[in-house]
């Protein structure tokens, strides 16, 4: 590898196992977040304060990087306008590659933000992977579904009984080594799922198990949702986002399993009983 990969979102799901994975191999890293204090004493990693809506941070987190692991803030409503901006200046310093993290689905969703972001980097020149991963297994732990998980025992969400190929965010990780070590991923657009489609009453059986407790799947409706979401005063067009999503999931979109990880990786991936065994403790 090449010196110098900036990885943005560094300290999100996806990001702090990347930065983990080219750490271990040596591979000097930037790294892009709002709190980059927390790798202020990790050898081999440069922090850097990245925040989206503030594009004089874009300059800084750029610097120096010859290749990006790129990924839209969280919950975003409208991503393409922090993503585009950084997909410019990324091609006018002469990043000679960016691995874009989107959404399983996205290739098929054309006006919504991500895939306008998608197409504007395919566009632009920049030698590109497209990474769309599937909803992730850490989601459950230590992701938004945990507090109910814990507190209630229950898993509470619009899905009704359709299914999910969850994926681990630490196989989306290897897989982003991979594309950004080898030249043959360049160019090329992954589906990335899990090995098996699980429903969420599924997931809460498997959860059940494995920690011991009584956990049980509550199919809540959309304005059920809407109604808890807001009192985390989490902003409406997120809200509207999210219920989207669950829409999606509810249609079967999520459900299909894809060979890519597997194919990518030369291994399986992360199976979510396995997912569930290692953080059993989580959910007791």
């Amino acid at each position: 590898m090449s010196q110098h990969i900036l990885v943005i979102g560094a300290t999100g799901n996806v990001g702090s196992a990347l930065v983990q994975l080219l750490s271990a191999q040596g591979v000097p890293v930037k790294a892009a977040t709002r709190a980059p204090e927390k790798y202020a004493a990790q050898p081999g990693v440069t922090p850097v304060r990245f925040e989206y809506d503030e594009f004089a941070t874009h300059a800084s987190a750029l610097e120096g990087a010859d290749r990006v692991f790129l990924i839209a803030k969280p919950m975003e409503a409208a991503p393409q306008k922090a993503l585009i901006p950084l997909i410019d200046r990324a091609n006018a310093i002469g990043v000679k590659h960016v691995v874009l993290m989107t959404a399983m689905g996205v290739d098929q969703a054309e006006g919504t933000g991500m895939r306008i972001a998608e197409k504007h980097l395919i566009a632009s020149g920049i030698p590109y992977t497209i990474l769309r991963p599937n909803w992730f297994m850490q989601n459950f732990n230590p992701g938004f579904l945990l507090s109910a998980l814990k507190q209630a025992g229950a898993i509470f969400v619009p899905a009704g009984d359709a299914k999910t190929s969850f994926i681990d965010t630490r196989d989306i990780a290897a897989v982003a080594v991979k594309a950004l070590s080898d030249s043959a991923h360049i160019g090329k657009e992954y589906t990335l799922t899990g090995g098996e489609a699980l429903s969420y009453a599924e997931v809460a059986a498997i959860i059940a198990s494995v920690s011991g407790r009584e956990i049980r799947y509550v199919a809540i409706s959309d304005d059920d949702m809407r109604n808890a979401l807001s009192h985390l005063n989490m902003p409406a067009d997120s809200i509207e986002f999210m219920i989207g999503l669950f829409s999606i999931v509810r249609q079967g979109w999520t459900a299909p399993v894809s060979p890519a990880v597997a194919e990518i990786l030369g291994r399986a991936p992360m199976s979510f009983e396995a997912f569930a065994k290692e953080y059993a403790a989580a959910w007791r």
